[in-house]
């Protein structure tokens, strides 16, 4: 009888353990975080309607998965961790009791914990939800995201440099399927680049996204697609703008990058200099002279090498952005009035756009700074 006792209390102490460390085997296949920055304005009524979205997709979130959305808009309400899915529907994980500035990346990182405490799951996906300029630096001008730090719909101030989210993203302790940008710019090589050890894909725009951006009760159930199907995510999000305001997007899988820039460095580095951009592919306004421009990476390099140059190095771009999808034309509203740009070179656009350098731009020195460029001059002999 002692000997049964012992037994029983060792299965007791065994089970508690179990049931107080949860991160020992995550219950959760995985748990889909949604950051939204909106403190901005996004706030209303983006934000806003973005989650009402969310809400009408649950029933399409699986059992063993989980949607988590860090909620910080322009209003007196303090940001939430919400949490979703398919049994309990909507609940309170988390009240702040004050604002933090949601670009900072102490703020993110302290999210991140408390999710993975809370939310333990195999895998995660992010989406980055805000206001976004690609690799651009928080200064001179914003890279992702705005928050204010006073709840008002302006636009000024604090972002997050690409750099900082990759290494805030690397030490979470959390394994990321993918990083979903639902943010203008954000889909260019530079990005890709810096995230490629943080993801394994980067799903996003090189060009302006729609105001209403993606349809979340449609590709709720693409969130939570095994990580070699999440393209999906793209592929829905299109189809919904095809016959509306238009939309570019692409799907980069971040374990070719490295391949990528070896085959692109070499050819870059033997340029005398740029050749005119003039034919190639853009995505933003050519008149807003502060800001660098985005051309598409499979146009520029098609017309600046030779047919057999181009056709080799586009074997590793389609390796890289195995996924493309693009409607005629886009919105933009860059200029202040709503304008819609075309796709100009349809036979060699990568959906991925690149910066190029122009002499004597301010943002030279800045993009100088990026792993991208130091890749592109480290030419391996």
């Amino acid at each position: 009888m002692k000997h049964f006792w012992t037994l029983l209390l060792a299965a007791m102490l065994l089970t508690s353990c179990k049931h107080h460390d949860p991160e020992d085997e995550p219950t959760l296949r995985r748990v889909v975080v949604v950051y939204m920055v909106a403190e901005n304005s996004l706030s209303s009524p983006f934000a806003s309607s973005d989650l009402d979205e969310m809400r009408r997709g649950t029933a399409s979130i699986p059992d063993d998965c989980q949607l988590v959305v860090y909620y910080d808009n322009a209003s007196s309400q303090m940001p939430q961790i919400l949490t979703f899915d398919s049994k309990q529907g909507e609940q309170v994980l988390y009240q702040y009791r004050n604002d933090p500035v949601s670009t900072d990346s102490a703020a993110m990182q302290q999210a991140l914990t408390i999710i993975r405490q809370k939310c333990p799951a195999q895998t995660y996906g992010l989406v980055m939800w805000s206001h976004a300029s690609g690799w651009i630096p928080a200064q001179p001008r914003k890279t992702f995201g705005i928050d204010n730090g006073r709840n008002t719909t302006s636009n000024d101030g604090g972002e997050m440099e690409i750099s900082t989210l990759a290494n805030v993203l690397q030490k979470s302790g959390m394994t990321w399927d993918y990083v979903f940008f639902d943010a203008c710019f954000m889909q260019c090589v530079e990005v890709a680049y810096e995230l490629r050890h943080a993801t394994a894909w980067c799903i996003g725009s090189p060009a302006e996204i729609p105001g209403n951006g993606a349809p979340y009760t449609v590709i709720m159930a693409d969130l939570f697609r095994p990580a070699d199907e999440v393209w999906h995510i793209a592929e829905d999000y299109y189809k919904e703008y095809i016959n509306d305001t238009g939309v570019v997007l692409s799907v980069v899988k971040t374990s070719e990058m490295e391949a990528l820039a070896e085959a692109t460095a070499p050819l870059l580095t033997t340029l005398p200099q740029y050749p005119t951009t003039s034919d190639v592919q853009r995505y933003n306004p050519a008149n807003l002279a502060w800001k660098p421009a985005y051309y598409d990476m499979g146009s520029a390099m098609a017309k600046w090498q030779t047919e057999a140059d181009y056709q080799t190095w586009r074997q590793a771009l389609e390796r890289a952005v195995p996924y493309r999808f693009a409607t005629d034309y886009w919105l933009s509203t860059m200029t202040g009035r709503s304008t819609y740009p075309e796709v100009t070179d349809p036979e060699h656009i990568a959906a991925l756009s690149m910066y190029i350098p122009v002499a004597g731009h301010a943002m030279n020195e800045y993009y100088m700074q990026t792993a991208w460029w130091k890749r592109m001059r480290k030419v391996e002999s």
